[in-house]
């Protein structure tokens, strides 16, 4: 009897981790497997709602652990709550809301869920195979109108109608899809350049070149800048040190091949391709004689953002109330949930502070501060690899926060996926580096 339980018990963890990394799997799908109830809620979401129960279930029965920053996270979320009669559209601040409570109690189940060494480091690959599975979907959009297999793999924007698509893979649009795709490509770029070993490099490499294409591919200005500034580190680190009087002989390598490669696009765009041929490329950021239609909507959603605000600095609008908020500035009175979507804000951080006010945008700040600080400073204490799985994460967080400051929507189900995901990583790796400094100092006292 023993041993069923025990099986039964075991069954059910695996059933919940399958349904996790389903979940990571899923976690971009924006116009496929959704359910519309005025707001859409993701298959993603429905994956994880049985793990959340049982885990749930289960905090009364044996020891929990607390996800880093917890309390600062559910304090915004009481703010997030308490302003939503504040809000002109309620009905969707309340699905906004639901949306937050899901991606909270997503941390918390994770923790629990992936709590040994063995299971992060499977977590950890799945996830980055999760990113390279939607990498090469989107590869199979562009490919197949080329090739006279048509449209049918849902790509909402073209270059060239029916033949050269934008990828998006199962994002609304390709921007949200490069913006996806970059926290798989930092984590890669890093474990590429320090030789991490959770990957052969045989596979590393294919994840990273797979990620790479996919996102060169939905030509999103704002993910090909953010691989540019990944590798703009690279010079400076190098020149930094040379300032110091130190010559770094593999940087040196990387910067002569950066800058062969520079010449070698720019020539090839000038005096092969040129310049009138690439001009598409840069529509609507006022480049070469076109609109600059795509900037302005960003400049002019920030500015609305703010300014809601500004309007009431104290009392937030609730997150589900920011669009129906500009909507109001722009004199608009007779909303639904298709109408707002035409006036959504900008920049995820001026959200959040309209959304919560003043003193409810401090706890959030807290705790973004704290999960991006702590387990850099966790990882100075690790052996190697472990070390560098909680940086690549962390990196991967921080260039996500930096390109969602040209988007909007801080409840991005990736988002909260990718901090469940370095939250286990970080609780699991802080209680072995615990247990390695109780054993040293018992065997000091032995001494």
């Amino acid at each position: 009897m023993k041993n069923y339980f025990l099986l039964e018990k075991n069954n059910q963890m695996g059933l919940m981790q399958g349904l996790f990394i389903a979940a990571a799997f899923t976690s971009s799908f924006d116009i496929f497997l959704i359910i519309n109830l005025g707001l859409n809620f993701r298959i993603s979401q429905i994956f994880l709602l049985f793990p959340i129960c049982i885990v749930m279930a289960s905090m009364l029965e044996k020891k929990f652990t607390v996800p880093l920053g917890l309390k600062w996270l559910c304090l915004w979320a009481v703010f997030i709550l308490l302003f939503i009669p504040n809000g002109s559209f309620p009905e969707r601040s309340i699905g906004y809301f639901a949306w937050l409570v899901i991606n909270i109690a997503t941390i918390f189940a994770c923790v629990q869920i992936f709590s040994s060494k063995e299971k992060v480091r499977l977590l950890m690959r799945w996830y980055i195979y999760s990113f390279v599975a939607i990498a090469l979907y989107g590869v199979l959009q562009f490919i197949s109108p080329l090739i006279g297999l048509g449209s049918f793999l849902l790509v909402q924007q073209w270059w060239i109608p029916g033949v050269l698509a934008r990828i998006n893979g199962f994002s609304y649009e390709p921007s949200f899809y490069a913006t996806y795709l970059l926290m798989g490509w930092v984590v890669c770029a890093y474990f590429m350049e320090v030789k991490n070993t959770l990957f052969s490099r045989r596979i590393l490499k294919f994840c990273f070149l797979t990620i790479t294409l996919s996102i060169v591919l939905s030509s999103s200005r704002m993910g090909l800048l953010m691989i540019i500034l990944w590798y703009l580190q690279h010079p400076v680190r190098f020149f930094v040190k040379l300032a110091c009087g130190k010559v770094d002989r593999k940087l040196a390598k990387i910067v002569l091949f950066m800058s062969a490669l520079l010449i070698f696009l720019v020539s090839a765009i000038v005096y092969v391709i040129g310049i009138d041929n690439i001009a598409f490329l840069f529509q609507g950021v006022g480049l070469f004689g076109g609109s600059s239609h795509s900037v302005n909507d960003r400049e002019n959603g920030l500015r609305d953002t703010l300014t809601l605000f500004l309007n009431n600095p104290i009392i937030g609008t609730s997150l589900g109330g920011i669009a129906p908020g500009i909507a109001k500035l722009h004199g608009v009175t007779s909303l639904d949930f298709e109408t707002v979507k035409l006036y959504e804000g900008n920049a995820v951080f001026a959200e959040v502070l309209a959304a919560s006010g003043f003193f409810g945008f401090i706890p959030f700040m807290i705790y973004i501060f704290m999960i991006v600080v702590e387990p850099m400073r966790l990882a100075r204490k690790l052996p190697p690899e472990q070390a560098q799985i909680l940086k690549g994460l962390g990196l991967a967080l921080l260039f996500e926060f930096l390109i969602l400051q040209f988007n909007q929507n801080i409840l991005r189900q990736y988002l909260w996926i990718h901090i469940s995901v370095m939250a286990a990583v970080y609780a699991v790796f802080k209680r072995q580096n615990l247990s390695v400094i109780i054993l040293d100092n018992q065997n000091s006292l032995k001494v």
